[in-house]
């Protein structure tokens, strides 16, 4: 439900006159994220500086309100009867404070005198929860910091957490829907998704499992329109990236070979004697990939690497 609210509250307060004003140098985001016990759902769109008020007040009003007051607010304004009266909240705000367990945080950056950039995130706090959050504990300034940090990078999409299947997926489908919407060329939506694809899997099955969950980063950024750069990055044993470091060495070398498109030489070996065998997953990264693959391990402690990839499109 609050999802669901988050993305209606980009629909509903975003203005396309001020879009076309403003122009597509400032993205919008939507953001989850957790810091320890508490969820954040965070959003951003432009608003015109008239409308910074009205939201203003509303959300302000809700911070007031203990839960039987944000019940009693939301049957008034549900009949239609206390939406002027009780500080012009909506339905839609009054819920999700009533559900996540307090108030939205909110905060405005200034666009010029017409238009504001409005940064709007619920605290979802679990009803077991005995102490009250503090101020610093709701603060949208860290959403802000990395909402200005993405924008520099020109980042699409971030996930940084679980790489089970289950979290894979819906990566895949969303940023495939982006594409769909931006009406990119069928054969850059092919690759791009072949990368993603590959190189998420290649998090899934060989990143390090620590307390059930296979941690990892991974990021998309279009460095200009139509150019792709894939990043990931995760946790391997050190057995490990020594192995997949001199393949990672071979499969490059091998890509200059004129029957790389066609597969690897059967004659293609490690340097210990055993034939290389990469895997369809390194083979089909390098296919997709313009340049050269970019990668690095980072020795974490005695028995971890850190590996990361780099691919661009």
């Amino acid at each position: 439900f609050l999802i669901a609210e988050c993305f209606q509250n980009i629909v509903r307060h975003s203005d396309k006159d001020s879009k076309s004003a403003i122009g597509y140098d400032v993205p919008e985001m939507f953001l989850m994220r957790n810091r320890k016990a508490i969820h954040h759902l965070v959003t951003t769109n432009i608003v015109k500086r008239d409308d910074q008020l009205k939201l203003t007040q509303s959300i302000d009003h809700l911070k007031s309100l203990s839960k039987a007051e944000l019940k009693a607010l939301y049957m008034e304004v549900f009949n239609g009867e206390g939406h002027s009266e009780k500080g012009g909240a909506g339905l839609g705000l009054i819920e999700m404070a009533r559900k996540s367990g307090t108030a939205p945080t909110y905060k405005f950056e200034s666009l010029g005198t017409k238009y504001a950039n409005f940064f709007f995130q619920v605290n979802v706090v679990p009803s077991d929860e005995a102490a009250v959050p503090s101020e610093k504990e709701l603060s949208i300034d860290p959403a802000a910091i990395i909402y200005e940090r993405m924008s520099q990078q020109k980042i699409v999409l971030l996930q940084k957490g679980d790489f089970s299947k289950e979290a894979i997926m819906p990566l895949i489908q969303l940023f495939e829907s982006n594409l769909a919407l931006k009406a990119e060329d069928a054969e850059v939506v092919r690759k791009v998704i072949t990368l993603l694809i590959e190189m998420l899997d290649n998090i899934h099955e060989h990143a390090q499992e620590v307390n059930g969950f296979r941690e990892g980063i991974f990021y998309v950024a279009e460095k200009e329109p139509g150019k792709y750069e894939v990043n990931t990055g995760n946790f391997i044993p050190v057995s490990q990236s020594i192995i997949l470091k001199e393949r990672l060495e071979s499969i490059v070398k091998l890509k200059s070979d004129p029957h790389f498109e066609a597969g690897l030489p059967e004659s293609a070996k490690l340097s210990d004697g055993e034939k290389f065998h990469p895997g369809a997953g390194l083979i089909e990264i390098c296919k997709n990939s313009s340049g050269k693959l970019v990668y690095d391990f980072r020795p974490i402690g005695h028995s971890l690497s850190f590996f990361s990839l780099k691919v661009n499109l």
